[in-house]
């Protein structure tokens, strides 16, 4: 097991924080020594402490407190249990995405399939979606085969134009959740709104049986298809972001029906995955349900499936508010929020700084309070998250609210009046059009 982790000095100071310098992009495999100093400042002297004194070996950190934030590395190929004893296979492209092994997605066409299936091209599944008026097909192509230029030769050019992988995508927050101490303060908030109201999100599992949701209306349905352990924290941490209440956070909307299609499998401890496919399942069952606006706290690469299903969502009237990534700065565009039609979210802190992690580009539409958030844990206590993943709730939350007096076309509007102009004048690519927040916050 890997960790990123904080340097220390034994018995002294714990360095914490970059100074003011920003990292470019987020490293994936190396660790990094994090410290509160400027780095222009660093060969000044440290501030003279008072000696402790002698300690017994009982007084040490525990690990948990001395590594601070796990790793979400995973090996280039992962072998996962399915349905049915089935293996599947989970890959690291070239272009440094995830997807399932030689596993391709398109829409159904009689003569796409015919010429597949000549080339002895196996067809694993062909489903219908009927909220979204729209008939897949999944197969598994040799090796040979496992391009977009390989098999777009073969098909017919208005099928092969839908053609794309089965992406793997991954939630938005960081794995070292921070579970609460009794020194903790209580800052609750007023919610968006106190009327009836539906929200939909696609995430994880969530832990019902935690006090959060005692007075909480959550229905929800499993999707995955993949048979590891259901990973239970993100989800139960957004959820208790929008419709949980604690002893120190309070729901966004605590009158909303919550409806949770959970479509993630379990990767590696600290690490979870979600096909492309089990999304689109999600996304399907929502839009069966009738819920206007849908959290995605999710992200992952472009994607011609994808784009295609929130497309005609969107022409349905739905809202999508995704989280714009936690890859740092100059990192490429990450989907669902990218596209255009979706409200992308990006992350600050208390003081409205950037999240140094969080994405940017001209793709963000606004950002939320989304760093050491007050959340419930899947284990039954109270953590604090940090994440693109936590400061897209509020923003879905805040559309939800304004849902019940607006059309869908003019949400985007209303969330810019309501918005705080942040960073350079009108809407950049750190801060979107600004900042939104909950009452009283």
């Amino acid at each position: 097991m890997k960790y990123k982790y904080t340097t220390a000095l034994l018995c002294s100071v714990t360095l914490t924080q970059v100074g003011a310098q920003t990292l470019p992009t987020r490293p994936l495999l190396a660790p990094m020594v994090e410290v509160t100093r400027p780095l222009d400042r660093i060969s000044q002297p440290l501030i003279k402490k008072p000696l402790l004194g002698p300690f017994a070996l009982s007084r040490l950190p525990t690990l948990e407190e001395t590594l601070t934030e796990p790793l979400t590395v995973l090996p280039d190929k992962l072998t996962l249990p399915g349905i049915g004893g089935v293996e599947v296979v989970e890959v690291k492209l070239a272009d440094g995405w995830r997807a399932i092994e030689r596993e391709w997605v398109m829409l159904s066409d009689a003569d796409g399939i015919k010429i597949l299936k000549q080339h002895a091209i196996s067809m694993t599944q062909q489903k219908s979606y009927p909220a979204l008026d729209l008939y897949l097909v999944k197969f598994v192509v040799p090796e040979s085969l496992d391009s977009r230029a390989a098999l777009t030769a073969l098909l017919p050019a208005e099928v092969a134009i839908s053609l794309d992988r089965n992406h793997v995508f991954q939630n938005q927050s960081e794995p070292n959740n921070k579970l609460l101490s009794q020194t903790d303060t209580q800052t609750l908030s007023s919610p968006m709104c106190s009327q009836d109201l539906s929200i939909g999100m696609v995430d994880t599992g969530i832990q019902f049986q935690h006090p959060a949701f005692a007075q909480s209306k959550i229905i929800s349905k499993n999707l995955v298809d993949i048979a590891s352990i259901a990973p239970l924290n993100h989800g139960t941490a957004v959820a208790s972001v929008l419709v949980g209440s604690g002893q120190h956070f309070s729901a966004l909307v605590p009158n909303a029906t919550l409806y949770a299609a959970a479509v993630f499998y379990k990767q590696s401890e600290f690490a979870q995955g979600a096909t492309m496919l089990n999304v689109v399942d999600g996304l399907n069952w929502l839009a069966e349900e009738r819920v206007q606006v849908i959290n995605m706290s999710l992200a992952g690469p472009d994607n011609r499936i994808l784009a295609l299903v929130i497309e005609r969502l969107i022409a349905k009237g739905t809202i999508i508010v995704a989280a714009a990534g936690n890859e740092g700065p100059a990192a490429p565009p990450m989907y669902p929020s990218a596209y255009a039609s979706v409200i992308s979210v990006s992350a600050t802190d208390d003081e409205n700084q950037i999240y140094r992690w969080a994405n940017q580009g001209d793709e963000i539409d606004f950002v939320a309070l989304g760093v050491n958030v007050y959340t419930a844990h899947s284990k039954g206590k109270e953590a604090r998250e940090t994440g693109t993943s936590i400061a897209s709730p509020l923003v879905a939350a805040l559309a939800a609210c304004l849902s019940l007096q607006h059309e869908p076309q003019t949400i985007q509007h209303e969330l810019i009046k309501r918005s705080i102009d942040l960073g350079a004048t009108g809407k950049d690519p750190v801060f979107g059009y600004g900042l939104l927040h909950r009452p009283n916050n």
